[in-house]
């Protein structure tokens, strides 16, 4: 399994695609790679790939190709139906400590709930990354970027904390991943408790 998902991280790194016109979230960054980075332009999104990376990562005797699936394919939806979303910060900041809090607390267990925050996740990335009103093949190729962008990073995180327990077989690594998750709530819930603080 380790040997596909590193494949697959190899051939993501080696896609080079065409110059697009999209808007740029990022000054000096256009089109398909203005999308790769996308999904690291915000703490709401970073939040979120590191709680979902981390619950999944803690999947002991799961096969993380079904979870990532599950990921990729919400990603497409929410790209899909993003027009209709608003502002999806505080949905983010609200997901990424739930799932934090269950990294913490109960990692590997509550299958359901790992489901669900994978899914609600992966289509809250997905909408988010639908760009602005342009032509429709500059649009595209930035959400592939974002689609691209977002996998690679779940796929990232996931990969690092199986590894890190898989090659270090110590006790506080459990433990040090387990305070992470937590600070990681710890911080989620403080960036979601300012997006209703009343502006000075």
């Amino acid at each position: 399994m380790r040997t596909r998902a590193l494949r697959l991280a190899a051939l993501m790194g080696f896609a080079v695609p065409g110059t697009a016109q999209a808007h740029s979230a990022i000054p000096g960054v256009d089109g398909f790679y203005s999308g790769l980075l996308h999904p690291i332009s915000t703490p709401a999104q970073v939040m979120l790939l590191l709680g979902v990376g981390l619950l999944i990562g803690g999947l002991k005797g799961q096969s993380f190709g079904k979870w990532l699936g599950l990921f990729c394919a919400a990603t497409v939806l929410g790209m899909a139906t993003g027009r209709w979303f608003g502002r999806l910060d505080e949905v983010m900041f609200a997901i990424a400590f739930l799932a934090c809090v269950q990294a913490a607390l109960a990692p590997g267990r509550l299958l359901p709930t790992v489901a669900a925050l994978t899914l609600l996740g992966g289509v809250c990335i997905g909408a988010a990354s639908v760009p602005e009103a342009g032509p429709l093949r500059d649009r595209l190729v930035a959400m592939a970027g974002s689609f691209l962008g977002a996998n690679a990073g779940l796929l990232y995180v996931v990969g690092a904390r199986v590894i890190l327990t898989d090659k270090v077989s110590r006790v506080w690594v459990d433990v040090g991943l387990r305070v992470a998750a937590a600070w990681l709530a710890a911080i989620s819930a403080i960036m979601l408790a300012l997006q209703f603080a009343p502006i000075a």
